[in-house]
């Protein structure tokens, strides 16, 4: 979805001819469904953006943003207040809020019965013990806004973006957190799946990042060893739960 190339290519729902990709979003929308996109990151990053918008480079956050004017989710929460108070193309806040409800705080989420923009910084910052819980306050939020959004269903993509920061700075502790922040996020989603009973909640990730290799560990005192092999993106074969 992402991409629907190997990872050093920079476009964003676009094949190599510059036609853009219909992509998930689009079939959910056409069917009558409610459509939803959470980041614990910035809005306009290559994931996120993939799921609404279009553009040969995954850095144009202003052609990606732009959009949102007409893709018209149920919803889209992330970072990134600057992406629309610090634009070049002449469009401002006003000109989204034709369009959205907009808010800066996670907290109104389900407060809202339209279309939802919420840009919260606090979704940029990385994972602590206090905002552990975060990405899945949001998720748990997204599922009963969309639930109500419309009787047929809906489509949500929530990332745990920060696993990849962390995997590109060798941090292991920031790795640990993040992957826990994500592992709660999945607990919501499959509380939903099960008292729903009709939704299908799949787990998985574009690339590897930093090529963790877990060398040692005494589970019984909670301790590893690890090593990361590079900074960047690694081929390492990639899990898909489907639940």
């Amino acid at each position: 979805i992402a991409t629907g190339k190997p990872h050093n290519n920079r476009h964003i729902s676009m094949d190599e001819d510059g036609a853009e990709n219909f992509s998930i979003t689009d079939y959910a929308i056409e069917k009558g469904l409610a459509a939803g996109v959470v980041t614990l990151g910035n809005i306009a990053d290559a994931t996120p953006a993939a799921f609404y918008g279009h553009s040969l480079e995954r850095d144009s956050s202003d052609l990606i943003t732009r959009y949102l004017l007409k893709k018209k989710l149920n919803l889209l929460v992330g970072g990134g207040t600057t992406l629309f108070t610090d634009r070049r193309d002449g469009l401002s806040l006003s000109d989204f809020e034709q369009v959205y409800e907009i808010v800066n705080d996670v907290n109104q989420i389900s407060n809202s019965d339209g279309q939802l923009l919420c840009v919260d910084n606090l979704m940029d910052q990385a994972a602590t013990q206090e905002t552990i819980g975060l990405l899945a306050d949001v998720t748990g939020s997204a599922i009963k806004k969309l639930s109500k959004d419309s009787e047929k269903g809906f489509f949500l993509v929530v990332e745990g973006a920060k696993i990849d920061y962390a995997g590109h700075s060798n941090s292991l502790m920031g790795t640990v957190s993040e992957m826990l922040s994500f592992d709660l996020a999945v607990a919501e989603a499959l509380k939903f799946a099960d008292t729903n009973g009709e939704t299908l909640v799949i787990v998985t990730s574009d690339h590897e990042t930093g090529g963790l290799v877990l060398v040692d560990g005494d589970q019984d005192k909670g301790l590893i060893t690890a090593r990361f092999t590079t900074d960047d993106h690694t081929p390492a074969m990639l899990p898909l739960f489907a639940y």
